[in-house]
């Protein structure tokens, strides 16, 4: 599953820096506002092509039919209420054609998600700015075996490592001292792992977790999965996040995506010809 998974990273992830290069020296919020109108865009016309339209416009045009006769003869409690079983009958009729296409829109909205909370979830550290780097065991007892931290030229290593044996865990807090992609080495015992260290302005991808849970590396596209057999079951750097703003207003990469996304995605429906 874990190989399945970074597969599937290792195919987007190139696509959407090709999608996002344009957008480097910009503010994060337009590449943000142009993948999500091309996602809203890109998902009614798979929502049309996965669907029975015929059978959505009918669903539709009844439940239109059935609101103006609701105001017609709202002073008739028993012809109203007939239309609204009829509404109610057909709403859930309605969810029911909507649940398969829904159901395969999932997996694009998935993939395109994470590939956002790649570049949008979190910010690159300024020179001089510190972090802490944790890396959770499968078992307490190797906390006891020798740990330590190797970081390259431009990182400093602040802290001796921090056990905590009731998670178990061991953490450490670094510093940039130089902007670029740095790369860090855990030792513990006579294991080791690399994990990435991003420094320096703008926005661009980094990667804030590994894992050998397959559900959060699909979550986590930055860097592989950690092998099943590795003593550390996860490694952590807790990025500041990625403030974002338009026209003034501070916006979340997450509803931002929902909220562009939705927009232009009904506003291009009539284009496609697609009822939803």
């Amino acid at each position: 599953m874990s190989t399945l998974v970074h597969v599937l990273h290792v195919v987007m992830t190139p696509i959407f820096e090709v999608i996002t290069w344009p957008f480097r020296s910009l503010a994060p919020v337009w590449a943000l506002t142009a993948i999500s109108a091309g996602a809203g865009i890109f998902l009614v016309w798979l929502f049309g092509k996965t669907s029975d339209q015929e059978q959505i416009k009918a669903v539709r045009d009844r439940i239109r039919g059935n609101l103006i006769g609701v105001r017609l003869f709202q002073h008739d409690i028993g012809v109203v209420l007939g239309l609204q079983r009829r509404i109610f009958t057909d709403t859930f009729g309605f969810m029911r054609l909507a649940l398969v296409p829904l159901l395969v829109m999932l997996v694009p909205v998935v993939l395109i998600m994470t590939q956002l909370a790649l570049r949008f979830d979190v910010r690159p550290l300024s020179p001089g700015e510190s972090v802490v780097l944790k890396a959770i065991v499968r078992d307490a007892s190797l906390l006891d075996q020798p740990l330590s931290l190797e970081a390259p030229h431009g990182v400093t290593v602040e802290t001796p490592p921090v056990r905590v044996r009731t998670n178990p865990e061991v953490a450490w807090r670094v510093r940039v001292d130089t902007a670029g992609d740095h790369v860090l080495l855990v030792h513990i015992g006579d294991e080791a792992l690399e994990k990435g260290l991003s420094g320096g302005g703008g926005w661009r991808s980094i990667g804030q977790l590994r894992t050998t849970n397959p559900l959060d590396a699909l979550l986590y596209p930055g860097e592989p999965p950690i092998d099943a057999g590795h003593p550390i079951e996860t490694i952590e750097v807790a990025y500041p996040p990625l403030e974002m703003s338009l026209l003034g207003f501070g916006v979340n990469w997450l509803i931002g995506f929902f909220v562009f996304s939705m927009f232009f995605g009904f506003a291009f429906k009539g284009v496609l010809g697609v009822e939803v």
